[in-house]
């Protein structure tokens, strides 16, 4: 990116308690850098706020190595005086961040838990959108990409990208609203969108008299800051179309024949054959959506980079749907109101939503929460005891039943065992919630939890 951000992200640490050998009388001290090291640290989504498992951490010098576990969590074990732990991640690498690096503290001390972690949000705006306050009202996102010509070498400069998300107003308000921004690429082929919707998905096109793209999903996540890189295709000429080639597979990576398979921006389509795989000619390069459906499956849809020479080894993934047998109904049970919207909010985009499968994965609430995106909870004096907090380490809105409760260590979340959870909703602000769930003057996320008892009551 411009400026050279992200190789000039530098990342702060914190350290933890290591193993100190103590000689014995008369023994001979071997010098410092010869001297074992434990470290136990933590690798950390700080976009995200949550932590980054199945990080691979590579101590300096010595080259040992470990994998961080779901909660982040890590420990090395070298023999000798560990001066920086190096760190690669699926997340980071996919943003361009590349390595994660924490350096050990000056002096002749242990490392004392050190944080291997992506940097923060603030930290990217700061780099990203120079000059440009970030908002507190859920428009302090950052969409940033690449634009490349179908070749798949060549930046292309001065193209007019456009980026539209349907507008979070209130749970209560129907009609659709969208919000759009538009920019260009600059010398480089490089493009930044400041102040894009936190939550939510968008779509993205980019065109110019000479190259297009379609329309491209930008999907939700829970980090703020996300990246897409885009391949124009050219309008006119012999490199405007390709051939695409490819597989229709489930989600067991089985072939999946007869399915129907889609390009956006592109009129035909066409039918895998008994082995799922399928050829289409003059698909128009550039990137697209791709999708297949079939009767009985669920219909998945990703980008696709449509290059000059073609798309070879594609496999489109659609999940098996669940068949609904005939059963017979002996009772009639009217939703409650609360019941009902959850229903409806589930379906708007507003909120992330779990249900009890989540927790369940979990020895204790506590973990559950903190492995969700956006919150995370901070333990109190008394084992058990926590309160939630939202992004920029706010105390976050708490409700339980659609009645509010204090965000103290106590709170009823911390009581609640994971059993009797229903679902749970999280919404990144106020403004994004439900107005049945807005507290004046907070701009913290808010957490709702429903309970077995109060979902599935009769009514």
């Amino acid at each position: 990116m411009r400026g050279g951000f992200w190789q000039a992200v530098t990342v702060s640490s914190c350290v933890m308690a290591g193993l100190v050998v103590v000689p014995s009388i008369g023994a001979q001290i071997s010098p410092l850098s010869q001297r074992p090291d434990t470290i136990r640290g933590l690798a950390y989504d700080s976009l995200a706020f949550r932590p980054m498992g199945g990080a691979l951490i590579t101590a300096e010098p010595g080259g040992e190595t470990a994998a961080s576990d779901s909660l982040g969590r890590f420990t090395i074990y070298s023999a000798q005086r560990v001066m920086r732990l190096v760190a690669f991640h699926e997340r980071a690498d996919r943003l361009g961040l590349g390595e994660l690096i924490a350096t050990r503290p000056a002096g002749d001390g242990p490392w004392e838990r050190p944080i291997v972690a992506t940097p923060g949000m603030n930290t990217a705006w700061a780099r990203l959108c120079t000059g440009q306050r970030r908002p507190s009202n859920g428009m302090g996102g950052i969409l940033f990409g690449s634009t490349t010509a179908a070749d798949g070498t060549t930046r292309v400069a001065g193209v007019g990208l456009v980026l539209q998300w349907q507008a979070v107003k209130s749970i209560l308000d129907t009609t659709p609203k969208f919000e759009t921004m538009t920019v260009r690429s600059d010398s480089l082929g490089s493009f930044i969108f400041c102040g894009v919707q936190e939550f939510g998905p968008a779509a993205l096109v980019a065109s110019s008299s000479q190259y297009r793209t379609d329309n491209v999903l930008v999907e939700a996540d829970a980090a703020s800051l996300r990246r897409v890189d885009l391949i124009l295709g050219a309008t006119t000429g012999p490199t405007s179309a390709a051939t695409v080639q490819g597989r229709v597979v489930d989600e067991n990576g089985a072939s999946v024949p007869a399915a129907m398979v889609m390009f956006g921006g592109f009129k035909t389509e066409i039918m895998s054959g008994p082995n799922g795989r399928f050829t289409i000619n003059n698909v128009p390069t550039g990137s697209r959506m791709v999708s297949a459906r079939k009767i009985g499956f669920v219909t998945g849809a990703k980008q696709l980079d449509v290059l000059e020479s073609g798309v070879t080894g594609l496999e489109v993934l659609v999940e098996k749907g669940t068949l609904v047998e005939q059963v017979n109904v002996r009772a009639t049970r009217i939703k409650s109101r609360d019941a009902t919207e959850l229903d409806e909010r589930k379906g708007s985009g507003l909120g992330r939503f779990v249900d009890s499968t989540h927790f369940v994965k979990y020895a204790e609430v506590r973990q559950a929460l903190d492995l969700l995106p956006g919150i995370r909870t901070q333990v109190g004096r008394v084992p058990g005891d926590f309160v939630i907090r939202g992004r920029s380490n706010c105390m976050a809105s708490l409700w339980v039943n659609a009645v509010r409760e204090p965000n103290t260590p106590d709170n009823l979340i911390a009581r609640l065992p994971k059993s009797e959870i229903a679902a749970l909703e999280i919404f990144n602000n106020e403004m994004q919630a439900p107005a049945r769930f807005q507290t004046a003057g907070n701009q913290c996320a808010v957490v709702v939890v429903w309970t077995k008892q109060h979902i599935n009551a009769r009514r």
